[in-house]
């Protein structure tokens, strides 16, 4: 029996002009994380992440605790299809959205501000812009869109856990809310259109667990941090 330890990556820079690095809170998550797994006697025979910078730091900071003990593990193997999805997807639609919807224009007028003046309103005014642009991306409104649609998105993210071998025992995955939404979505056999549930509450360095039954992933459990303990290093952007 193979598990899948699923992993978004910790709290990245929202508020700086590099969203693909994590806070010092960030690594403190990843930190912790690496700590529990130790704690609860969890190794793994493979480590893969996607290719962004705040995924790979992620799994740094979590396989630093096991290195520091001189447990063995194996190094991580980069899979794009882990990435989450490319910002130009969301730029490109909220365009199209501005000029058709003055409310979204003058939302993301002051998102916009919020971020070039470093203000912490940077993080609700993205999560408002974001929800309303996943909404028009899943449904299809703007299709054809650049670099991908939703559906072809799905395609790609479900490559990720094909290629996990089949004669690993446990697998640690260090990913972003998006493709753990969909790999949730697709272990419980939901409509896609149904995928945003799972987007909108994905936690910074949570785990979701996943095993393996006749090649399909079941999940068995979700979105957890029993790592933090301390509520104040809980974080969603």
């Amino acid at each position: 029996m193979s598990y899948l330890y699923l992993v978004r990556h910790g709290q990245a820079d929202r508020l700086g002009k590099n969203y693909d690095q994590l806070t010092e809170l960030g690594w403190k998550q990843a930190n912790l994380l690496g700590e529990y797994f130790k704690q609860q006697r969890i190794e793994f025979d493979s480590v893969f992440t996607g290719s962004l910078n705040r995924q790979k730091q992620t799994a740094e900071g979590i396989i630093k605790s096991f290195t520091n003990e001189k447990f063995c593990i194996p190094d991580p193997i980069e899979n794009s299809a882990w990435d989450e999805f490319d910002s130009r997807m969301w730029l490109g639609i909220a365009a199209k959205i501005r000029n058709s919807n003055e409310s979204f224009a003058k939302l993301y007028e002051l998102y916009k501000k919020a971020w070039e003046d470093g203000k912490e309103e940077t993080r609700h005014y993205f999560q408002e812009l974001i929800q309303l642009v996943l909404a028009d991306w899943v449904n299809g409104v703007w299709d054809p869109v650049e670099p991908y649609t939703f559906q072809e998105y799905i395609e790609k993210v479900s490559v990720g856990p094909k290629q996990i071998p089949l004669d690993v025992k446990s697998t640690l995955v260090v990913s972003s809310s998006t493709p753990i939404a969909i790999m949730m979505g697709l272990s419980c056999n939901m409509n896609h259109k149904e995928f945003p549930i799972f987007m909108k509450s994905i936690l910074n360095s949570s785990l979701s667990v996943f095993r393996r039954e006749n090649n399909h992933w079941e999940p068995v459990s979700w979105n957890a941090t029993p790592h933090l303990q301390n509520p104040d290093l809980i974080s969603i952007v």
